[in-house]
């Protein structure tokens, strides 16, 4: 069962929202809880325990707006799993989400074919999550999530798997025979780096930051291709 979270001053918003959500669930026959609030500071103390994997939050809530309880869920919560799609009359907050990699931005009013592809690219999203990069290593077969996979580099003939907990796994193999049966988050940078786009926290023309203050540099031949990448990535994911 999904569960989706709206918060919105817009009642109306909040109500039409609502009845769409579960609509589109029941017409796939899979089950759906729906949570509202029309406050932040309220959907702040309680994001939490609700846990949902999808949020649609109005940027310019009452209280403390969009942009806040983007960075809350984000840096205190430390939750980058759950899906915000924010949604506004104003299109003016571009430069200010990118940091909260949000899944979407939505404009009012919210069409609900609009609605509804949003919804099914979420979900294959969701599912994609769920995915493990398989390996084999002196004969024995291991997997990772591929969530929890933070990028790979190579030396030695080896290529080397690092974990967003800082762990690391390895095996002999070429990254060139990777990027493209990777999922779309992962793009590579360099001859000896492909990074998961999802832990990039920063990035400039050469080089990028990654969480943990990971920097790799970006090879010339490579940027126009990164950049492509980076913008594709952050219109849906």
């Amino acid at each position: 069962m999904y569960k989706i979270a709206i918060c919105d001053n817009e009642m109306s918003v909040c109500s039409d929202l609502e009845e769409n959500i579960l609509s589109f669930f029941k017409d796939r026959s899979e089950e759906c809880e729906v949570e509202v609030w029309n406050n932040s500071e309220s959907l702040c103390r309680e994001i939490a325990d609700f846990d949902p994997e999808i949020l649609f939050l109005e940027i310019e809530i009452r209280e403390k707006n969009g942009v806040f309880v983007g960075k809350y869920i984000r840096e205190i919560l430390k939750n980058d799993r759950m899906s915000i799609v924010f949604i506004s009359h104003n299109t003016s907050y571009a430069m200010e989400l990118f940091h909260i990699h949000p899944y979407d931005f939505l404009v009012k009013p919210i069409g609900n074919k609009i609605l509804c592809s949003t919804l099914i690219k979420i979900l294959q999203l969701e599912e994609s999550k769920r995915e493990v990069f398989h390996y084999t290593y002196n004969k024995k077969g291991y997997s990772v999530l591929y969530s929890n996979i933070m990028y790979f580099s190579s030396s030695n003939k080896k290529v080397i798997i690092h974990r967003r907990d800082g762990g690391t796994e390895s095996y002999y193999g070429k990254l060139k025979d990777l990027i493209d049966d990777l999922p779309f988050s992962f793009v590579c940078v360099g001859k000896s780096f492909i990074v998961n786009m999802k832990y990039i926290k920063s990035w400039k023309s050469n080089q990028v930051v990654l969480e943990n203050d990971i920097q790799i540099n970006i090879a010339q031949s490579r940027r126009l291709e990164f950049e492509k990448a980076i913008y594709e990535y952050a219109s849906i994911g």
